[in-house]
């Protein structure tokens, strides 16, 4: 029963100072509010991305021409700015007959490019590629078609465009049949890529496909961005990845391609969000001490406040350990309620922060037992000494106090 009078006691108490209690919460309200936000937005970020490659496939090997290193050590990557690409149609070829299939294999020449139509402009990225590209990557259509392997062979100009891309560039009309230029060159649309939204804020249906052959007329280059390989196989992903790595070691330095699976960049992905959580949950920590130095200092003012109030409550019988609790179950309270209250903003943060930019979030039961537990925590902590002053005051002495 002493608990529950002194929780009510301190309850009576933050409502007698209203203006003064919600100052003082206002640290832990922001420290509590910050930890959960920003930790449910490095856990979606990693779902976001797992989605994003999971889409694509699980067996999945991407050769680019520079060293990449995804083990963490991030001063031994290579330059793709600096590295002058070795990688040809050629490299493709020999790919694919390492893994014995080149149907799965597929040669990519990437560029950022402005493509129009009339007065409608579209920035995006234009991958050339070979007909392979549509079953590598596991692209579906939403209407239309894929090029094809003659389409590729003659050089013909045609393209698969993304969602975004058509609404662009066509607005509500079905831009199946109809041109749009890049480089000055007419591009017939034969395909729409079926939608698949933003990860990271990053559109995925902003992308244009068009024959490889085609890309190398329209940019003047032969030497493909990347080259992406299917694996037969998930169990055969590691197998392929060595086979290729020894095969192109031949003719390749080390520092001139790399071979890299999605596990490996999954892995570095959630290292880095990992990483960046706990940065910045750390910061939003910092926003707890203060606000736990700011209990501490607020419950100081009470005990000299109430030093009568702790006179008579030891001259009628009261204990030192039930004025020590008294005093540390209101620091404690107040500590709560202002976590709560930060678990509550930030809930409702991440939903906002959800409708206005398209980003998942994910609030956990987990995230938000872990505030809770801190700012009690905190509440304990710095609530402690000024407790324990109240409960060494000397009854005479207080009821002296004017």
């Amino acid at each position: 029963m002493k608990l529950i009078e002194s929780i009510l006691t301190a309850i009576n108490s933050l409502r007698a100072n209203k203006m003064r209690s919600a100052l003082t919460m206002l640290g832990i309200i922001i420290g509590v509010g910050s930890i959960i936000l920003l930790v449910s937005l490095g856990s979606g970020a990693r779902t976001e991305i797992t989605n994003a490659l999971q889409g694509m496939g699980s067996n999945l090997l991407i050769v680019v021409p520079y060293k990449l290193d995804l083990s963490g050590n991030l001063m031994q990557q290579g330059s793709p700015a600096l590295s002058v690409n070795k990688l040809t149609m050629k490299t493709a070829d020999e790919i694919g007959r390492v893994i014995g299939d080149t149907k799965r294999v597929s040669p990519v020449i990437q560029r950022q490019s402005v493509v129009t139509n009339g007065r409608k402009k579209f920035y995006g990225i234009i991958n050339a590629t070979s007909e392979n590209e549509f079953e590598v990557r596991n692209i579906r259509l939403a209407r239309g078609r894929f090029y094809t392997q003659t389409e590729v062979e003659s050089a013909k100009r045609v393209a698969v465009i993304g969602e975004t891309v058509a609404k662009t560039l066509f607005g509500d009309e079905d831009p199946i049949g109809k041109y749009f230029v890049c480089k000055g060159r007419k591009i017939k649309v034969i395909g729409i890529q079926e939608p698949k939204g933003k990860t990271l804020t990053f559109d995925l249906d902003s992308f244009i496909w068009m024959p490889v052959t085609c890309g190398i007329k329209i940019f003047g280059t032969t030497n493909p961005n990347l080259i992406l390989v299917k694996a037969s196989s998930t169990e055969m992903v590691d197998k392929d990845a060595a086979e290729i790595r020894k095969a192109l070691s031949k003719h390749l330095s080390s520092d001139e391609f790399s071979v890299v699976t999605q596990s490996d960049i999954l892995s570095f992905a959630k290292d880095i969000t990992k990483i960046l959580t706990y940065l910045l949950g750390g910061l939003a920590g910092i926003s707890l001490i203060v606000g736990g130095i700011g209990i501490m200092n607020i419950m100081l003012v009470s005990v000299t406040e109430r030093t009568r109030e702790i006179g008579i409550r030891k001259a009628v019988g009261a204990k030192t350990r039930d004025i020590l609790i008294q005093f540390l179950v209101e620091s404690v309270v107040l500590s709560l309620v202002g976590g709560t209250i930060g678990v509550i903003l930030a809930i409702l943060g991440s939903k906002l922060y959800e409708s206005i930019f398209h980003f998942q979030t994910q609030v956990t039961i987990w995230i938000v037992l872990l505030a809770f537990l801190f700012s009690m925590l905190v509440g304990i902590f710095f609530g402690v000494y000024p407790a324990r002053k109240a409960s060494r005051l000397d009854p005479i002495e207080s009821l002296r106090y004017e």
